[in-house]
């Protein structure tokens, strides 16, 4: 079903690593996805995850991990952010991959969409100054259930919510469609407890997807 969509998207997509110096021991790990927009390097994915690390540390790109990996490591920049909005429109300066293909055509309640990233990452620096561990991509086809808008820790989201929630490390990872195109950005997750007379409530949590045309308004505004 998705097979050659996956195919599509695996060229584009990357994990974000962060390392920290914990007195004297690097740390590594990896805080989240990005995806390429452009030719030039330039990447779009959330806010949050590029401020998550101890302070002073670094987030660099290893390219197409885990079938490429590029060394040295690339130390990503700053482009433009919006923390509002939990936007991040960063840069690398060499072993880019390709850029996704957008689609803003609205996405309607049933529509199917499979969100992407690089959860349950397990990481640990070597000597070589690169890593070792277990870092896979992950694949979750779900469908929207209806259009969105949350505020979540201060951060307002404006979008989709969809069937299944977002692992920790997919935050940032493109949602996309059976033609490999995109169709928004993993964001956040909506949870909230259903209450139950006869006993405990049930815990529900539901992906929230950025659509299209607010990541498109957020590059305009960023000169792409």
């Amino acid at each position: 079903m998705y097979a050659d969509a996956v195919a599509r998207i695996t060229e584009s997509i990357f994990p974000i690593f962060f390392s920290t110096d914990l007195d004297g021991a690097i740390a590594v790990g990896v805080s989240g996805t990005g995806f390429f927009v452009t030719n030039g390097g330039l990447f779009l994915t959330v806010d949050h995850i590029m401020h998550c690390a101890p302070p002073g540390s670094s987030y660099h790109f290893y390219g197409k991990v885990p079938d490429r990996v590029c060394a040295p490591a690339v130390e990503i920049e700053c482009v433009a952010r919006d923390p509002e909005h939990d936007l991040y429109l960063g840069r690398v300066s060499r072993d880019q991959l390709a850029p996704v293909e957008l689609n803003s055509e609205a996405v309607r309640p049933g529509d199917s969409v499979c969100l992407s990233g690089y959860p349950m990452a397990t990481v640990m620096p070597n000597e070589d100054g690169g890593f070792t561990g277990n870092v896979r991509r992950y694949w979750q086809p779900t469908f929207a259930i209806d259009a969105a808008q949350a505020s979540i820790e201060g951060r307002l989201y404006e979008g989709y919510i969809v069937q299944h929630p977002c692992f920790p490390g997919m935050s940032g990872g493109p949602a996309f469609d059976m033609e490999g195109k995109v169709r928004g950005m993993s964001v956040a997750n909506l949870s909230r407890t259903i209450p139950d007379p006869g006993g405990p409530g049930m815990l529900v949590s539901n992906g929230i997807v950025a659509d299209v045309d607010n990541l498109c308004q957020f590059l305009r505004n960023a000169g792409v």
